[in-house]
């Protein structure tokens, strides 16, 4: 055998583990490359995660740091089972729809893949920098709700503080100098984001325990959260003290700017408190060199990827011929009269085949309905997505949430209210439900896992949205009574899915 293993290390047809290594990468990102073309786009076209173009480089430095005195040494099982286990997230999360950890699946895959062909005893000396990775996943959307409640929640309590008369209504500030709204591009994401890049750099470069690392890392992220709102808190301030004349135009973001430097600085100054005297002592250690794993190993890896395209692309994405109905009908709700839609409001339902929307009203209450319809799930028409939802981010905007119990379609339970904010400080409470084939959902959660499972067995059935809208004027009760009025005298479900379906 190590006569084999010679002759084979002296043949024309020796692969070393760096060409193993870009082979597998190239295999994954054509074999997936649905995956790794949203993450790419999501680079090149937001603001906030323009930083992934440089998540790798930087990552491979980290690593080139320690590389000198490394071999590729110990055994590739740990690999195989972190390839394993980012397939089947890969797999699961594409049927289910789920972007981020479909793209965090995708990380996984790469990051055992260096398990596999550097063996084990790389994979624990490149911990930090490989799971440094999965800074390219284009995260942080769907904390952005929290962030706005987390700033506005700051820039009240030191409004206040300092004895400012100030109220807050959802995301809107009121101070005697008029109205500010705490928006999604205030919530603090790119700020956050960098904060914890930097962090993490500064931590591999600084400190040579994990918990000190991670320790950083978590005064990192506090104090980026609190230091947003101390941001915000300081342009309202401004800007109420000089009645908007400064503090809401350029003058906003060059503040801001000056204001994150400033906590960066402060950052730094604080690591270097407690950094390690000889940080480098650590990343040039000698490593014990044991056996060295071939680079042929790779290649029960591919078969794994060429699996998962092939399955993803016979089963879970398999083409479904299925005619859109030529128009919807409304629902029937005995002592409600059917008008139309709103002028004021309409739901964001751009990810759907066919949409239709009417104001339902009796003598007491006043309910808006829009409804989308979609054929099957797919790239172009999800049922769960930022696409489908109840404001549109330009004149209406979403201010807050209300848990309250709702019965529709014979389900009660409770569920999330949406409340929106529009023109002329008009108010909102929007009640967002799905169907999937003849099950109503109103966790969205529910609904992707319920999509996961029908595509992995090859099927993938039809469903929509529905979202209900009423107005309140001082609590969102209000707008829930009215919704709940409408759904508990609308038809039963099957009766409008049938008439809709042609069944």
């Amino acid at each position: 055998m190590a006569a084999l293993a010679a002759e084979h290390e002296d043949s024309e047809f020796n692969v070393t583990p760096g060409a193993a290594y870009v082979v597998l990468v190239l295999a994954a990102v054509i074999l997936l490359h649905p995956t790794a073309f949203i993450m790419v786009k999501a680079w090149a076209t937001s603001s906030s995660f323009h930083h992934g173009f440089f998540v790798a480089p930087i990552a491979l430095w980290m690593i080139r740091t320690t590389n000198e005195s490394v071999a590729p040494s110990g055994s590739s099982l740990p690999g195989y089972l972190i390839v394993i286990l980012g397939a089947a997230l890969w797999l699961f999360s594409r049927a289910a729809g789920i972007a981020l950890t479909e793209q965090a699946g995708f990380i996984t895959l790469l990051i055992g893949m260096v398990g596999i062909v550097y063996g084990a005893g790389s994979l624990q000396r490149w911990a930090f920098p490989l799971l440094f990775l999965y800074f390219m996943i284009p995260f942080g959307e769907t904390i952005i709700p929290a962030l706005q409640t987390a700033t506005a929640e700051i820039v009240i309590a030191l409004l206040s503080a300092i004895q400012m008369p100030v109220s807050l209504d959802g995301y809107i500030i009121t101070t005697p100098a008029g109205d500010f709204t705490v928006a999604e591009a205030c919530a603090g994401l790119r700020f956050l984001i960098a904060a914890m890049m930097i962090s993490s750099l500064y931590a591999y470069l600084s400190f040579a325990s994990w918990a000190k690392r991670f320790s950083f890392l978590a005064f990192a992220l506090m104090v980026a959260v609190i230091a947003n709102g101390v941001r915000a808190f300081l342009l309202v301030l401004i800007a109420t003290l000089t009645n908007k004349e400064w503090a809401i135009g350029p003058d906003h973001v060059l503040i801001g700017w000056l204001f994150y430097a400033l906590i960066f600085l402060v950052l730094v100054l604080v690591g270097q408190k407690f950094a390690d005297k000889t940080p480098n002592e650590w990343r040039t250690a000698e490593v014990e060199k044991t056996n060295e794993p071939s680079p042929w190993s790779a290649v029960p890896a591919l078969a794994i990827l060429v699996f998962l395209a092939i399955y993803t692309s016979m089963l879970v994405e398999r083409p479904v011929h299925r005619e859109t109905p030529a128009a919807l009908t409304l629902f029937n709700a005995p002592g409600w009269r059917i008008l139309p839609p709103p002028q004021n409001w309409q739901a964001r339902l751009s990810s759907t085949d066919r949409t239709v929307g009417a104001t339902y009203k009796n003598t007491s209450h006043t309910v808006y309905v829009s409804v989308g319809y979609i054929t099957h799930d797919r790239a172009d028409a999800e049922l769960v997505t930022t696409s489908n939802r109840s404001w549109d981010g330009r004149y209406w905007s979403l201010a807050g949430q209300h848990k309250d119990a709702v019965y529709l379609f014979g389900q009660s339970e409770t569920a999330n209210f949406s409340l929106l904010t529009g023109p002329n400080r008009r108010k909102l409470a929007t009640l967002t439900g799905y169907w999937l084939d003849q099950e109503i959902y109103f966790n969205p959660l529910e609904v992707k896992f319920a999509q996961m499972k029908a595509k992995l067995r090859g099927d993938n059935p039809s469903g929509g949205v529905i979202i209900l809208a009423a107005s309140y004027s001082t609590a969102p009760q209000e707008a829930v009574t009215a919704i709940r009025a409408f759904t508990s005298e609308v038809e039963e479900f099957d009766a409008w899915l049938s008439r809709n379906s042609g069944r």
